[in-house]
């Protein structure tokens, strides 16, 4: 069979996420269906109570029961998108790389590599590297653990490409760290220091002298070190 004949993979719809998000979510929020009822209930309610007591009219009630089922549903999905990050969130703390999962999820204005900038030679902490809007950020977990080798990689990096802000963002729940549901949200409101063409010029730069070598404890590849997605999604 040629190449071209394969079947493509089908495209999946819209609430076939939302149900994925759902099944993904429930077993671990008890609170994610009575949230969900009490929305579409109290919603459509209110909207039809308004039809009927304010406006008047069938054509009013007809009309606010439309209204009210749209904004229930949009309601609906918002609050379970929320539990859904949540969720994902917090089944993420604590391993290796979520930190560069969550970071790579943005999908304009940031780059961050795989491979990892630094690492501690136990391999208790690790450091990840982006260029973006804000300059250079380096997102490092690990605890205190992470303080040494992010330093070393910010003054490696301040002196080969001098003039570009390096930031650094420690990931946890300790004093001065950034818990990981609030990194998206860090990240984003580092201060404009790049502009849109400068970015890949930055790139290009840190590729062209390239990184240190982490160290390289047993059992961790950082290259490929990612949060456990298949227990992401649910086994």
């Amino acid at each position: 069979m040629a190449k071209n004949d394969a079947p493509k993979p089908k495209k999946q719809r819209w609430y076939h996420l939302i149900a994925q998000a759902y099944r993904t979510t429930a077993p671990y929020d008890k609170k994610l269906l009575p949230g969900i009822l009490g929305i579409l209930i109290g919603t459509i309610a209110a909207f039809v109570l308004f039809g009927i007591f304010v406006i008047g009219g069938t054509i009013a009630i007809v009309y606010m029961s439309i209204f009210g089922v749209l904004t229930a549903a949009l309601l609906a999905m918002w609050f379970l998108t929320r539990r859904f990050e949540r969720v994902a969130y917090s089944r993420m703390e604590g391993q290796t790389g979520a930190s560069l999962a969550v970071a790579q999820s943005i999908r304009s204005g940031w780059h961050f590599e795989d491979a990892p900038a630094n690492m501690d030679a136990r391999g208790s902490a690790i450091v990840f590297q982006g260029v973006g809007k804000g300059g250079i950020l380096l997102v490092a977990e690990g605890g205190s653990a992470a303080r040494k080798p992010a330093g070393q990689a910010k003054k490696r990096i301040e002196k080969l490409v001098p003039g570009v802000p390096v930031t650094i963002i420690y990931v946890g729940r300790g004093e001065g760290e950034v818990p990981l549901p609030d990194l998206t949200k860090a990240i984003r409101k580092t201060k404009k220091a790049l502009g849109r063409n400068d970015r890949p010029k930055v790139e290009a730069r840190l590729k062209a002298i390239g990184g240190a070598k982490p160290p390289m404890p047993k059992g961790i590849d950082p290259v490929r070190a990612r949060p456990d997605r298949k227990g992401m999604r649910g086994r």
